[in-house]
C-alpha cells in the first residue's frame, strides 16, 4: 500500500474537495464551493485531479466521505466515486466525513455534533483519530445537557445558531470542514483488517436513523394475466 495510488472525494458539506495521493504524499488536490448544485460543482475538480494520475498507473482505492451532513452532497460524492472506481477496477469505500477533520486527525478527543432533524440532535464521539463510539440521538434538552457535561472539543459542520446552543456552549463550538486529503490519511491509518472489511461494503450516506423504505405498490403489469 506504501506506493499505491488513492483518490479521495469529500462532498458532504458546502465545500467539496478531491485529492490524489500516492502513499502518504498528496500529489494533487482541488476544492470548490458547491452551493445548491453539488453534482455540477464536483465534476471540474474531479477531472482536474484525475488528470494528474500518470499514464499507466491505476488507483488502488477511491475513498469517499459519507457524512453525517448533507444527504444529497454525500450521495453525489458516492455516485462520482463509484463511477471512478468502476472505471479503474478498484473498490470504492465510504469513510465518516468527521474522520477528515484536522482536529480529529490530530488525535484530539472530540464530540461531533449536529442537527438530526425531526427535533433531535446527534453526538458522535471520536478519539485517537477514529470513531470511539456510536452515534447518539436525543431531544434538544438532553443534547444541551450532554454537551455541558461532556469533555473534549466540540466540532460540527453547522453553526451554533442552527443547533440553538446557549452562549457558554456555543463559545466552545468549532465549525469545521472535512477535507479529501485527510480522508485519505484516515484510510491509511486504519488497520489492514478494517480496510479489508470496508472494501466489502458498498459506500452509502452515514444514516443517523435506519433509512425509511416503503413497500412498492402492487403493479398489475407485473402479474400474469390470471392475476397470479
Amino acid at each position: 500500500m506504501a506506493g499505491a495510488w488513492q483518490l479521495g472525494i469529500e462532498s458532504s458539506t458546502g465545500r467539496a474537495s478531491v485529492a490524489l495521493a500516492r502513499g502518504e504524499e498528496v500529489l494533487r488536490e482541488a476544492a470548490v464551493e458547491t452551493g445548491r448544485k453539488p453534482s455540477a460543482a464536483l465534476m471540474e475538480p474531479l477531472r482536474e485531479v484525475l488528470a494528474a494520475l500518470p499514464g499507466g498507473e491505476r488507483l488502488e482505492a477511491v475513498v469517499i466521505g459519507t457524512g453525517p451532513a448533507s444527504y444529497n452532497g454525500a450521495r453525489v460524492g458516492i455516485a462520482a466515486g463509484q463511477g471512478v472506481a468502476l472505471a479503474a477496477g478498484c473498490p470504492a469505500v465510504g469513510v465518516c466525513s468527521f474522520l477528515g477533520v484536522e482536529a480529529v486527525r490530530g488525535g484530539d478527543r472530540c464530540l461531533a455534533v449536529g442537527d438530526a432533524r425531526r427535533e433531535t440532535y446527534f453526538i458522535l464521539p471520536l478519539a485517537a483519530g477514529r470513531l470511539s463510539g456510536g452515534v447518539s440521538l436525543m431531544p434538544h434538552t438532553d443534547f444541551i445537557r450532554s454537551l455541558e457535561a461532556g469533555d473534549g472539543r466540540l466540532i460540527s459542520f453547522e453553526g451554533g445558531e442552527r443547533l440553538h446552543l446557549p452562549p457558554e456552549v456555543a463559545a466552545r463550538l468549532e465549525v469545521v470542514e472535512p477535507e479529501a486529503r485527510l480522508l485519505l490519511e484516515a484510510w491509511r491509518g486504519m488497520s489492514g483488517e478494517d480496510r479489508e472489511e470496508a472494501r466489502e461494503i458498498p459506500p452509502e450516506p452515514f444514516y443517523l436513523r435506519e433509512p425509511y423504505v416503503t413497500t412498492a405498490k402492487d403493479n398489475p403489469a407485473r402479474r400474469g394475466r390470471d392475476g397470479a
